[in-house]
């Protein structure tokens, strides 16, 4: 007879294979046209995973899919390096709020609907904060502007991976025939979710104090590696 893994194994490969997939999709860029010239589908799993497994799960798979996808794009394609904990810091809110609202409002008929869309409007509200923070301190008031005027304020479509997110919810219902997957597979009785919890908070505070740091001192305003 096979062994049934135990809530801490289950919860930690969980884990695992969620974070490895957002690091897959947050690197696989597709381009558009300008002001973005990219997108990435990760908002799909931001949303599936923090509506099906919740807020907890879905924080720390965020957090730790897009430092690491996110970083590696970022350093290769020589963009200010604050930009991989801006991902964190504004992307990891963004989970936890779709996963707080998705649960909380669940019994609504648009609940998780309205939860997603929140957290996609947090998202462009984030960047456009970060970004006219960042910029505005470095160049003045106009630089900030410009900056999310020309390219932060239209990340707002990522709302289009809305429809696909919802879609990916319904399959895994289906197919797992269960409304939350951290309750079918017993993630919710496994031992140390209190201190992933607390890990996943403080890189997203953390995140938000590095951005602060950047724009008073300019650290961190530069690429990862200066290639000669």
């Amino acid at each position: 007879m096979a062994e049934i893994p135990s809530p801490r194994s289950m919860y930690v490969a969980t884990i695992g294979i969620l974070s490895a997939l957002m690091a897959v999709l947050s690197y696989a860029s597709i381009v558009i046209p300008t002001p973005l010239g990219s997108i990435d589908s990760s908002s799909v799993l931001i949303f599936a995973t923090a509506i099906l497994y919740g807020p907890e799960i879905g924080l720390i798979v965020t957090v730790i899919g897009q430092l690491v996808g996110k970083g590696f794009l970022i350093t290769y394609a020589g963009l200010p390096a604050v930009y991989i904990p801006g991902v964190v810091a504004v992307r990891g809110v963004e989970a936890y709020i779709v996963g707080y609202l998705g649960r909380r409002f669940a019994s609504s008929r648009y609940g998780e609907i309205s939860a997603m869309v929140t957290g996609a409007l947090w998202e462009t509200a984030g960047f456009v904060i970060a970004d006219f923070y960042l910029w505005g301190m470095i160049g003045g008031f106009f630089a900030g502007l410009t900056a999310i005027l020309t390219g932060t304020i239209w990340t707002i479509v990522d709302i289009v991976w809305i429809p696909l997110g919802v879609a990916a919810i319904y399959y895994v219902r289906a197919s797992f025939k269960a409304t939350y997957l951290d309750d079918h597979l017993n993630l919710v009785k496994a031992p140390g979710r209190l201190g992933v919890l607390l890990f996943s908070l403080c890189l997203v505070v953390l995140s938000w104090i590095l951005i602060i740091v950047a724009g008073l001192t300019g650290w961190l305003m530069g690429p990862v590696f200066s290639f000669p």
